[in-house]
């Protein structure tokens, strides 16, 4: 029986996939209320059974809490249940308090002793099963920059992880075989295991599959590019979209180019506008009745006057037309300036490099998109913000 959302507690901010599940140890009143949005009776069953040192109904708890499913919104109670549900041996309690050490949710923590805390919940959650705490690991060991840069542990955390049926981290651990990182070097194998999880629908193994066989069976990748982008892979579209206008491999379409450069602008890869401006056939204009507020606020200055911005700004695409920006701006929750002729998909006010890069990290890890751009918010005094 599977546990639908309880992963996302809305205080973590979670990098997670909003898919994510997990199978449950026991079938109870808590979880079956649970799995069947019963919230309510979720609640009572689980309140009585997290007294029981019952770590799955304590998360359970936490979750109704932290989304207000059933109960008042209560961001306290919900930490409060989290932590419980840790002290009960509950994986991925463990794993999203982890989260919270690391993302400075939990208050009254300095830097320095949340990164330690958040390490130590993450080994926890791991040895009690999380694959997701299990993969976080790994990815620590297997970064070069990191201070714990151990690449055959992280081979042994995905190994964990993929006898535990994480198929995420097939694509991982296949990757470390391919270079043979932490591990004795072994194409076939990793090679294989990147299929594997291709074939268990993770887009990002579909992508990267198919990038890695397109060279001797392109027929075969395309058919992987496809899967991937129908699930929304940004990178996939975009390589779909150059296929289709160049004719290579398929029949040249500038429809399906069109298309599949749309998506890939949509879900954070600006580079394949290239692809709609020369798609797109001439039309007359089309009337538009705007709104006297829209108009006054997209006025643009001849001569914009300069600003003297302060901080940090993420940058997730630069186009040459409007709606292309908007449909990055709408999908990340941007905003969209324009400078110099180009318009720009931006958010603002980050006081820190560091905060800018943890807000990245989670929209990347949320949208499924490519790491947009850290600038200095300088850089656009002269930019003009334009109505969405």
């Amino acid at each position: 029986m599977k546990i639908r959302s309880l992963l996302f507690l809305t205080l973590l901010a979670p990098f997670i996939s909003a898919h994510a599940q997990y199978v449950t140890e026991l079938d109870n009143d808590c979880t079956t209320a649970f799995n069947s949005a019963d919230f309510v009776n979720a609640r009572y069953e689980c309140a009585e059974l997290s007294e029981e040192n019952n770590g799955e109904a304590s998360f359970i708890l936490a979750t109704l809490y932290a989304k207000g499913q059933g109960v008042v919104k209560n961001k306290r109670k919900a930490l409060e249940y989290l932590i419980l549900a840790d002290e009960q041996g509950h994986g991925e309690g463990s794993f999203n308090l982890a989260l919270a050490y690391e993302l400075g949710k939990v208050v009254g923590v300095d830097v320095e002793k949340r990164k330690r805390l958040a390490f130590e919940h993450y080994l926890k959650a791991a040895r009690n099963g999380s694959t997701n705490a299990q993969r976080k690991l790994a990815s620590r060991y297997s970064d070069d920059a990191s201070l714990v840069y151990e690449p055959q542990k992280a081979v042994e955390w995905l190994t964990t992880a993929v006898e535990n049926g994480d198929d995420k981290a097939k694509l991982e651990l296949g990757a470390l075989y391919l270079k043979g990182e932490g591990v004795v070097r072994d194409q076939s194998h990793g090679l294989s295991l990147i299929k594997q999880s291709a074939e268990s629908g993770y887009d990002k193994a579909q992508f990267i599959y198919a990038t890695l066989i397109f060279k001797n069976n392109p027929e075969q990748a395309i058919n992987y590019y496809e899967l991937a982008a129908e699930k929304g892979n940004g990178f996939a579209a975009h390589n779909l979209a150059s296929l289709y206008f160049k004719g290579e491999h398929v029949s040249q379409n500038s429809n399906k180019a069109h298309s599949y450069a749309q998506i890939a602008v949509a879900n954070g890869v600006p580079q394949a506008e290239l692809f709609l401006l020369e798609t797109e056939k001439p039309s007359a204009p089309k009337q538009r009745t705007a709104k006297p507020v829209a108009l006054a606020v997209a006025t643009v200055e001849t001569t914009p006057k300069a600003k003297n911005l302060s901080g940090f700004v993420l940058q997730f695409g630069k186009f040459s037309v409007r709606e292309n920006a908007l449909f990055l701006a709408e999908k990340v929750g941007a905003s969209i300036v324009e400078m110099n002729g180009a318009y720009y998909s931006v958010a603002f006010d980050f006081e820190s490099y560091h905060l800018a890069k943890q807000h990245a990290e989670m929209l990347v890890a949320k949208h499924d998109i490519a790491m947009p751009y850290i600038r200095v918010a300088s850089d656009f005094n002269l930019a003009v913000n334009i109505a969405q």
